[in-house]
């Protein structure tokens, strides 16, 4: 297990050396987009990271895509609603409750529907799987879980921390 951490660390650290000049060059005052980019570079070398240590069959590689691309919308979805979250914010406005309960409602429904994609996604790919990368593949496919809550950390958890 250390050297699946290790390994998808090493990537993501790769990968951001590389864009961290240009990052920094390319930041402005509000530092909003360099920031998104970098959590999307993070999240590429995850995949890849993943997608490496499982050492997938010529045969699994053909159900990869299907799965990468479930799981990459899933991403897009969160990071958009987290961005729409955090302008709602920006207002001096105060959301009423019953507005905050809407909006949790949507947000969960939401969730739910990218996961169950991803999991119908997974299903094929994982069924291919010897027992080795059944083992790897569940804490692998948390790793990819952006900026959310580690093991032992405060925090929600559930199924839209995908």
């Amino acid at each position: 297990m250390k050297k699946i951490v290790l390994s998808v660390i090493a990537a993501a650290a790769i990968a951001g050396s590389a864009f961290t000049l240009t990052a920094i060059a390319a930041q402005d005052s509000s530092d909003g987009p360099a920031r998104v980019h970098m959590a999307g570079v993070i999240f590429d070398a995850k995949i890849a990271g993943m997608k490496a240590e499982l050492k997938l069959t010529p045969d699994q590689e053909k159900l990869w895509p299907a799965f990468e691309l479930a799981v990459r919308d899933a991403h897009k979805m969160r990071m958009e609603m987290m961005r729409d979250r955090r302008e709602e914010m920006a207002k001096d406005e105060r959301p009423s409750p019953i507005e905050v309960m809407t909006e949790m409602s949507d947000h969960l429904a939401k969730a739910s529907d990218e996961l169950k994609k991803v999991t119908e996604a997974a299903k094929p790919l994982y069924d291919s799987f010897d027992d080795t990368q059944k083992r790897q593949f569940g804490p692998l496919l948390m790793m990819l879980r952006q900026g959310g809550p580690q093991h032992g950390e405060h925090g929600r958890q559930g199924p839209d921390r995908l």
